[in-house]
């Protein structure tokens, strides 16, 4: 028996060759690798007959990460007491502390079980033998390997419907906030399957032999390994929090230097995935006889089902033609030939300033083939031509948006927004301008400053280079400048209110950039992710959209105001009443100082976060109106109980929430991200019938209860609230009146410490 230092070999290994900081990636795993090789070798006992020690998976293929299972298969030919030797060997390892992933079995029960799990095959597809019998372990490779081929149709499909399944459950790693290196779409183990892939169809070789393909392989590799160093965990989900450990691993001062990194190889696996089966694909069809080219528009033409450049394309001297090109692939379905993509890489060049007409509306074209165009113009920057084309493009590529409101890098985001507004180009007078600006509407965060005046100040550039004329590019200008105006004002601000739809005005000229405005605004939400778009908001906004247009029409359109009729009816019976209605419920009460918080707190005690809030007061009875949005649908008659309770006891509402809050929050780790301080913002100008309070925090269970508690304990009034979420971020907006004037608040120290210390609370 070995002893318990030279057991621990392995991790001392590891621990060593991590304090050896050039030995990053490839160099690390391959040290490692072999480390562990000697030592698990070892291991291996004498035994009668033919056994070898194979190692299958990232093992077999000298990957091992710090945190990695050891895949290990005896295999033998029959040796008896082979059960022994493995208990044995098994356990050794075990001792070590290390994950074990390990089998016995014959070389013939290993092909046949490759033949009906691809798991295994592709496994033994890159095993190799660490100990023992060399020649058994080279023929069971080679048999393995020999029948994956020979069933290449079995073999590439069931690999590719494994893919799509793990893509559709991983998600694009380029693109996400916390992406799985190995298992999301562009990662290591689709590096895996394209070696798998090419065992299987030869013609898909020559592809693989890319240096950039092994470069984005290293890079992710990297990465891999520094999260199991920095966590001490085997986990490959690149979380928020590790980020910037393991960017400082990396040699790197950030995740914001990290991610851009992880996206471009991410990007560079995924592209060259793409154009490997699409390869197979054309290898399996077969040859086609006499297949003529079909032209398709100047310089394209359509060959074996695929789109190339014909005889008459000047990728030099046309402008348009890469614009012309991926639109023709958007429209019909049809890939792009490898040859057309390395001719347009190696030719194309940047367009005369102004643009062309021509290549302007080629570009134009290819943003309003909707989602089709969105991995066009994803291979476009791939090759490089994008950049030629908007200089600035550079500047956002892979940029990540660390939260969780959005869920792309700027570049896929700006690509799937102007895919959104593509479905809207038939409601607008111009869908030019629409589909340029959702395109082009966040360039700005590639740079320093506050995002919407560096993206206006640069798009001004880049519609005169465009071609645009003066008037458009001034449009353009007002459409990033106000991208985010309708969904702020409609979310944060009473409808109600004439100084809203004042503040619009002001900044949107007439009814045709109000349309391509709302347009866009839907567009950028949509994109953005589930959490920024909803039948809420897209009421509210479609409400202020009315009431904009109405206005620009010389009509004013008439308020509603509370209470109305029923609630009067309601109000009539003095007494507490709840009345669902959908999303919505009103809640009739006797008035009272701090009636808002007690409610609120009651509706998140029933898990019914609320999303706004408008109440008003007549003859000593209050009404409030709650947009909720329930996670399960509540036994109403128990709300109205619980909230009948609450009104004789508020503290005990505060009680409950405060526990409840201390349930479920999680605890700090160490490097886990730090999310910024709490803003109170107060505003007693942009209008005269209350005093606005804009308060931006980490969301948290009940919080709008306590700061409806502290707006009440300083003598506030909360007549209106708007309720906004992004991911565990809120906006809460309360339109606040002096409790004992009815006019606006004069003491906004008081209010504004209120508010804070009900935050730090």
């Amino acid at each position: 028996m070995r002893s318990a230092t030279t057991l621990s070999e392995p991790r001392a290994a590891a621990a060593a060759l991590l304090g050896q900081r050039r030995l990053r990636g490839r160099r690390f795993t391959e040290a490692y690798s072999d480390a562990v090789d000697a030592w698990v070798g070892a291991l291996l006992p004498a035994a009668r007959g033919r056994v070898a020690l194979v190692a299958v998976g990232g093992y077999g293929r000298r990957e091992l990460a710090p945190g990695s299972d050891l895949d290990l298969v005896l295999v033998h030919d029959g040796v008896r007491g082979i059960g022994d030797v493995a208990e044995r060997l098994w356990y050794a390892v075990w001792d070590a502390g290390l994950q074990l992933d390990h089998s016995v079995r014959t070389a013939g029960e290993c092909v046949r079980l490759a033949e009906t799990d691809l798991r295994v095959a592709l496994g033994l597809l890159t095993a190799r033998c660490v100990a023992g019998d060399a020649a058994l372990a080279g023929g069971l490779v080679a048999s393995v390997r020999e029948r994956w081929a020979a069933r290449s149709d079995r073999s590439l499909g069931g690999l590719r419907d494994a893919m799509e399944r793990r893509w559709a459950q991983h998600g694009e790693l380029a693109f996400l906030l916390e992406p799985d290196v190995k298992l999301s779409r562009g990662g290591l183990r689709d590096v895996e399957a394209l070696y798998a892939a090419a065992l299987a169809a030869p013609v898909a070789a020559a592809i693989l032999d890319d240096p950039g393909l092994e470069a984005a392989a290293d890079e992710l590799l990297s990465v891999r390994v520094a999260l199991h160093a920095a966590t001490g965990k085997r986990g490959d989900r690149l979380g928020l929090e590790e980020q910037d450990l393991v960017a400082r691993r990396l040699g790197l001062a950030d995740a914001e230097e990290l991610l851009p990194q992880v996206a471009a190889a991410a990007r560079r696996v995924q592209w060259t995935t793409d154009q490997v089966w699409r390869r197979i694909e054309s290898w399996r069809s077969g040859p086609r006889r006499g297949s003529l080219a079909r032209p398709l528009g100047p310089g394209v033409a359509v060959v074996d089902d695929e789109l190339v450049l014909d005889a008459t394309a000047l990728p030099g001297e046309d402008p348009a033609l890469p614009f012309r090109l991926a639109a023709a692939a958007a429209r019909t379905g049809l890939p792009v030939a490898q040859a057309a993509l390395v001719r347009l890489e190696n030719e194309s060049v940047s367009p005369p300033e102004p643009w062309p007409a021509a290549t302007r509306d080629a570009l134009v074209d290819l943003l309003g083939c909707g989602h089709a165009a969105v991995p066009l113009l994803e291979t476009l920057d791939h090759i490089g031509v994008l950049g030629r084309y908007v200089r600035e493009w550079a500047a956002v590529r892979s940029r990540p948006q660390r939260n969780t409101y959005h869920r792309f890098t700027v570049d896929r985001h700006l690509f799937e927004a102007a895919a959104e507004a593509a479905a809207s180009v038939r409601a607008v007078a111009r869908p030019d301008l629409l589909l340029l600006g959702a395109w082009l509407h966040d360039i700005g965060k590639g740079f320093p400053g506050d995002h919407t005046e560096v993206g206006a100040r640069l798009v001004a550039g880049i519609g005169a280079r465009l071609g645009l004329g003066a008037a458009d590019v001034a449009v353009l200008v007002r459409l990033v400048e106000n991208h985010l105006l309708l969904a702020e004002a409609a979310t944060r601000r009473d409808l109600d209110d004439p100084a809203t739809v004042d503040a619009v005005l002001a900044r949107v000229p007439d009814v045709m950039e109000l349309e391509l405005l709302a347009a866009l605004t839907r567009a950028d939400s949509v994109a953005t992710g589930p959490a920024a778009w909803s039948a809420w908001k897209a009421g509210l906004v479609d409400s202020l959209v009315a009431r904009v247009a109405e206005r620009l029409a010389g009509r004013t359109p008439e308020a509603v105001s509370l209470p109305t009729g029923a609630h009067r009816a309601l109000m009539a019976g003095r007494a507490l009443r709840v009345v669902p209605d959908e999303a919505r419920v009103t809640v009739v009460a006797p008035d009272r100082p701090g009636l808002l918080a007690v409610v609120a707190g009651v509706l998140a005690l029933h898990r019914l976060p609320v999303r706004a809030a408008n109440g008003a007061t007549e003859d000593g009875m209050a009404v409030q109106v709650f947009d909720v949005e329930p996670s399960v649908v509540p036994r109403w008659p128990d709300v109205e109980a619980a909230l009948a309770v609450a009104l004789d006891d508020p503290a005990s509402v505060e009680v409950r929430l405060a526990s409840r809050s201390r349930a479920e929050r999680l605890p700090r780790r160490p490097g886990a991200a730090t999310p910024p301080a709490s803003r109170v913002l107060v505003d007693n100008d942009s209008t005269g019938r209350a005093t606005i309070v804009e308060v931006r925090s980490p969301d948290s269970v009940g919080l709008l209860a306590r700061l409806a508690g502290a707006i009440a304990r300083a003598d506030g009034d909360i007549g209106v609230v708007r309720v906004l979420t992004f991911g565990h971020e809120v906006v809460d907006t309360f339109y606040v009146t002096d409790r004992r004037t009815g006019a606006k608040v004069t003491d906004v120290d008081r209010l504004e410490r209120a508010v804070l210390a009900a935050l730090v609370g």
